[in-house]
């Protein structure tokens, strides 16, 4: 069974949404609204509409990252990381949807739920 972790000071499962204008350089997530360790997220290279973390039944370790990007990013490599580690590339070409203009991922991941200090995504 998946469970999402909501980086949210009161949640346990869900979803961060970040909405705007596609963007070339960094742009940072709120880290005000932080559980489970997370202290800081970043994405380079695209706009995120939201960001979801999957666990194992147990709830502690992340096993893939879900993914909606604003626009048509299937042109772009995405990678994602935790904790300055170098980023691992997203499998798939992602599905765009032409009627948000959002596009899907799902990312595999591997990565202690209590050591995710830092979330990254980078598109290039």
């Amino acid at each position: 069974m998946r469970k999402n972790i909501l980086i949210g000071a009161a949640a346990v499962a869900g979803v961060i949404a970040v909405t705007g204008a596609a963007f070339t350089n960094s742009n940072s997530l709120p880290a005000a609204d932080v559980t489970r360790g997370y202290g800081s997220q970043t994405i380079s290279g695209v706009a995120a509409h939201a960001v979801t973390y999957n666990t194992n039944t147990a709830e502690d370790t992340i096993t893939s990252v879900g993914l909606v990007l604003v626009g048509d990013t299937t042109a772009k490599v995405i990678q994602i990381a935790f904790n300055d580690a170098t980023g691992a590339t997203c499998s798939g070409l992602g599905a765009y949807d032409a009627t948000t203009a959002k596009t899907t991922y799902s990312c595999t991941a591997n990565q202690p739920v209590v050591t995710a200090a830092k979330f990254a995504l980078i598109a290039e």
